[in-house]
């Protein structure tokens, strides 16, 4: 880390960086333990702000940009989702906590206010969604959505799952539709060259993993969910869904938009006429940055 980044140069030391981190991992281990109500462990929180960090040092790179303020924008940048063990209470945006987190370990550890004004200004740029964001921005937005995708990105979607009671279930694999929607246009929505080139890699491999497990589903007689590409609103949805409702009747589905607290949110829902058992999904719109072919993701 650039010694540009602390206040004093005599800060800029290995062991002050590793202080800040260890007592950033603490902090969000806390609250999120808070939050779930399970023992204290590591969570998944603070390894996505890690794979986020990193990301965005690599991003951040090939930007121009200095490493060291990409990583710590990386760090906090979801560093309030679990403000206080709650989550979104009032519908507060956690990238307004995110920011009063920055400034308080700012202080704590003497962050360099410049740096500080950036990394407030890409959480903001990222909440609002503004036209023209910073390149810390883009490369913010870049990283954190590159993380969803890949090997490691689908491990840790059921990872997650199964930190909600989920495992492998019906509910786990109608939220694939999600997964598959963002994985199909990922390309297009990246806001730098380096994360349109990676994300061209990952999003394929993530695409062709999620149909991979719904085949062996099917062929393993578990589960019976398969694929269809919906055209909703000028976007191509990859809605997974059974083949037909528990009770054998045939399902109906209905997907409307919402806004939602952070973005405009699809939703889809499948429900049965005959038990009317019903099951409704809702995840934001992907951001298309640049038009390119839907078939973009081999599919």
């Amino acid at each position: 880390m650039r010694c540009g980044t602390f206040k004093e140069p005599g800060l800029c030391r290995n062991d002050q960086i590793q202080l800040l981190e260890a007592d950033l991992k603490d902090h969000i281990r806390k609250e999120e333990a808070g939050y779930s109500g399970k023992r204290q462990g590591e969570g998944s929180l603070w390894h996505h702000l890690v794979r986020v960090a990193h990301l965005a040092e690599k991003l951040g790179r090939s930007e121009g940009l200095d490493p060291a303020v990409c990583r710590l924008a990386g760090l906090f940048h979801d560093a309030g989702k679990f403000s206080d063990g709650t989550y979104h209470q009032g519908d507060r945006p956690e990238e307004e906590r995110s920011v009063e987190l920055l400034i308080e370990y700012a202080g704590r550890y003497g962050l360099n206010q410049q740096i500080v004004d950036d990394i407030s200004r890409a959480f903001g740029q990222l909440y609002r969604d503004e036209a023209h964001p910073s390149a810390l921005t883009r490369v913010l937005f870049d990283a954190d959505n590159l993380d969803k995708l890949g090997s490691l990105g689908i491990a840790n979607y059921f990872v997650k799952s199964g930190l909600k009671g989920n495992g492998i279930s019906p509910d786990s694999l109608y939220r694939l539709t999600a997964e598959l929607t963002y994985a199909r246009h990922a390309p297009a929505c990246m806001a730098t060259p380096a994360g349109y080139e990676l994300a061209s890699r990952k999003a394929p491999e993530t695409y062709q993993f999620i149909l991979n497990l719904l085949k062996s589903l099917r062929d393993d007689g578990i589960f019976n969910f398969s694929v269809e590409a919906v055209t909703f609103d000028h976007l191509i949805l990859d809605v997974v869904s059974p083949s037909e409702c528990e009770c054998r009747a045939d399902l109906q589905r209905r997907l409307w938009k919402v806004k939602g607290v952070k973005c405009l949110e699809i939703h889809v829902e499948h429900f049965c006429p005959h038990c009317e058992s019903r099951h409704e999904i809702r995840f934001c719109t992907p951001k298309l940055r640049a038009r390119r072919p839907e078939g973009d993701v081999a599919v």
